[in-house]
Formats: structure tokens, sequence, C-alpha cells
């Protein structure tokens, strides 16, 4: 063997052997059925570090049963990934995995580090809102799917009774979109009224559910409620069978190659699903009644805002702000006020009532009657009043009275003065222009000593 021969041999061994070594690419997922989009919207409050009562926290049992579902149903699924608040305090959530067919493990990356302690909150309306921009949730070829896990109630800092629904209204533009929200109530701190309605307005709402519920505790919850790792194990598991059951959609849910498969026609002949001869690759819903135990619910009845699709076309209160006798919190808790309630007539929302509004001006009181904050900063007291510490209390005069006195008069032990006996004017002494007194006294001194020698006769 010639040493050229002999260098390639080598040459392909070295080869061999880097090959061996090299670790194996990770195959991509093979092309599928039209997979169902699944964004996962997990709550990322600090509440979520709550204990639950089997032990651990409440992210510790979403993480690992996020991870299970997204590993049992990666094959037929497309998942993404959405954390709230982003990355603290009342940010809207932000989108850590774009939707997609991804590895199971690729969840536990997005899913990051655990909330922080303290200060993060739960912008749940503001991150669903979010999602009406995603566009990869917007293609209307694709069965579209957010699930919502979430610990508490819609809340920022401060807390704004106002905003309390605005999760419903949230779900409500996203499913106008095409979007289905699943709802899961992950503990015994969840506000269940919003959740039950913004269940009924997602379609998702559980059959013979309570929408008027408004306890974590209470029975028929329109949404999934879950309070430890084996029930959110077991809502995640029906609502991955639901999404991906087949369904009377043109779509092949299930994935086996085949569109609607199993549905028929029904006894009154209507087309439950499948294709029209006619005009391939269309899906018919029945036209049956969708409640034979309520005699109002049927097809063309009047649709009313009573939370039900009351004339079977699939969609519930179109056009409604709230269901019919509902009620809600309303105005605000600073300083003198208290909340009130408004009602649901006729579809809207009535005015405020029952509560204490702010009034148009803030008395003298030490009480922040038009609710904004300070207490008394606008009360008028009156000429030469001011407002402290709740009354009214005299003012302090604008400028000093500052008088012009005469300087006063100068007595005869004052150094400088001048006496006056009426006849003349005298100095003391240290006035100015007054004598010396040491001159004074050497020339009564002298006066003294001639009138002794005169009477000695000297």
């Amino acid at each position: 063997m010639n040493r050229t021969n002999a260098a390639l041999v080598s040459f392909g061994l070295l080869a061999a052997c880097l090959v061996g070594l090299a670790p194996t690419p990770v195959s991509a997922q093979p092309p599928r059925c039209d997979a169902p989009r699944v964004l996962l919207v997990v709550d990322k409050s600090s509440s979520m570090l709550g204990a639950l009562p089997a032990g651990g926290t409440k992210w510790d049992a979403a993480t690992t049963a996020v991870g299970e579902l997204t590993a049992a149903y990666e094959s037929t699924v497309d998942f993404g990934l959405m954390v709230f608040p982003f990355p603290d305090r009342c940010e809207p959530g932000q989108i850590t995995m774009d939707v997609g067919p991804h590895p199971a493990a690729d969840v536990f990356t997005a899913l990051g580090t655990p909330p922080p302690t303290g200060g993060s909150y739960t912008p749940m309306a503001q991150t669903l809102d979010g999602i009406a921009s995603y566009a990869p949730l917007l293609d209307p070829e694709i069965a579209n799917h957010v699930i919502l896990i979430t610990d508490g109630w819609q809340w920022c800092d401060p807390y704004d009774a106002s905003t309390r629904f605005t999760p419903v209204d949230a779900v409500t533009r996203l499913a106008s979109l095409g979007v289905t929200v699943h709802i899961v109530g992950f503990g015994a701190a969840v506000d269940a009224l919003t959740l039950n309605r913004a269940a009924v307005a997602a379609g998702t709402a559980l059959p013979g559910c309570d929408a008027a519920a408004s306890s974590p505790s209470d029975p028929n919850h329109c949404y999934q409620q879950a309070n430890d790792l084996v029930e959110l194990r077991a809502v995640l598991s029906a609502i991955a069978r639901d999404i991906t059951d087949e369904t009377c959609d043109g779509l092949d849910n299930d994935c086996d190659g085949l569109i609607d498969e199993g549905f028929d026609v029904d006894a009154d002949g209507y087309t439950v699903c499948g294709t029209d001869p006619s005009n391939p690759g269309t899906t018919h819903l029945s036209l049956a009644d969708c409640n034979d135990a309520d005699a109002a619910v049927h097809p063309g009845a009047e649709d009313v805002c009573d939370g039900a699709d009351n004339n079977c076309d699939g969609s519930i209160d179109p056009g409604c702000e709230c269901f019919e006798g509902a009620d809600r919190p309303c105005g605000m808790e600073v300083g003198a006020c208290e909340l009130g309630i408004q009602l649901c007539t006729g579809g809207v929302w009535a005015e405020c009532t029952g509560g204490v509004m702010p009034a148009a001006t803030d008395p003298c009181d030490g009480i922040d009657n038009d609710c904004d904050g300070p207490a008394d900063e606008d009360a008028d007291c009156g000429a030469g009043m001011v407002c402290i510490d709740g009354a009214c209390e005299p003012s302090e005069p604008t400028t000093p009275f500052d008088p012009v006195e005469p300087p006063p008069e100068l007595t005869p032990t004052d150094p400088g003065a001048s006496v006056s006996d009426g006849n003349c004017s005298c100095s003391t002494p240290g006035a100015p222009g007054s004598p010396s007194p040491l001159p004074v006294a050497l020339a009564l001194g002298l006066v003294g000593v001639a009138l002794v020698r005169m009477r000695r006769g000297a």
C-alpha cells in the first residue's frame, strides 16, 4: 500500500469515528394533519407561589401538569406558551414560545423561573387582548384554542373594581375572531363569577352549569375548577381530548387522515355533518333543537341576553353587554366613597346605584368626600380661617404688624443722656461736649489745698 492510499484509508477511518461520535440529529416533526393550535396562557403572579394542601406550590403543580400535557399531545397539537404578567407587576403577558410543533422540554424552558414572592399581579384582560393580534392564532383554516390557567382575580395595583369583568370582554373579542378560550381556575382564591361568565362567552361552558355561581366552592361551574395537581391534570386532559376529538368543523381534529368522520344524517333529515355532494369541502351543522328540555330554545327563537344559545345557531348572546338579571359592583372604595351595584337590564348595564359617589366639594371635616385621595384639600372655611386637621381655625395674618415706635426716653443714668432743670441744660459724664471729669476733679483738689494753707497762714 503506497503512502497515498494509506492516507486515504486513515482519513476514512477518522471520518467514520467522527461520525460515530457526533450526536444524532433530532429529526424534524413529520408533516401532519391540520393540527389544532393551542396557546397555553399561564398565570405567573406572585400568588402562584401559594402552597397547596397536598404540598408544593401552585406554580410547581402548574409546570408539572403543563409539561405532562404537552408530552402527551406533542404529536397531534401545536402548542405555544404565554406567561403573565411579563416581566413582572402588571405588565401584559408575553409569548415565550410560539405556537408550533415543540417537544415537551421546550415548554419547561419557556415557563422560566418561578414568579417573584411579591409585586406581580394578574392582568388577565390585558393579556387576553394581546392575543387578538397574534397572527398564528388567527388562521380561519385551523382550529385555534387558548387554555387560560389562573389562580386569582383581574387585579392590578391599586385594585379597580370597575375592571373586574374585563376578562369576559376580552374572551368575547377572541371568540369573535374564531379563537376558542378554555378557562381553568386553579385554587380556592379565583374569581368564580368572572370565570363562569368568561366560559359562557367563550362557548366552552360545561353542560348544566350555573353562570351566576360566585364562589370557587360552588357546584356546577361553567369553567374548569382544579384545586390540586391531580385535578389540574384531569382538567387539562379533558380539554385536550375535547380539542382533538373529531368534531363537525371541516378539520381533521384527531389527525387520522379523515375529516368529520362518524357524523351522519339525523332523524329529521338534517345533515349533522359531512360533505355536501353539490358543494364538496363544506360541512353543515344540524338545525335540530339544541335543548329539548326548554320549549323557548329552538332554531328561529329570539336570542335574548340570558347566557344561552336560544336560537341554536352556535353563538351565545351576540351583541349583549351582559346577562339579563346579572349584577356587578360599581363605583369606587376611596375615601368616603363606597361600591354600589349595577344591574343588567335588556342586555346592557344600568346606572350604578346603592353606593356612595364622590361629592362635588370637600368640606373641612377630615374626610376625603370627593374621593380623590387627600382630605380637605379644597375646603373653604371663609375669610380669616383655614382648615387644619378637619376643623376651621383662625389663620395667621399674611403681613405682620410692625408699628413705628419712638425711641425710649433717656434717663440721667444712661451714658450720653442729657438732663435739664428748666434753667440750664447739663450733660452727664460721657455726654458729647461735656468736660472731662478728671480735670474737674484736679481743679477742685487744688482749691481745697489753697483753703487749707490760708487757714494755717501759709
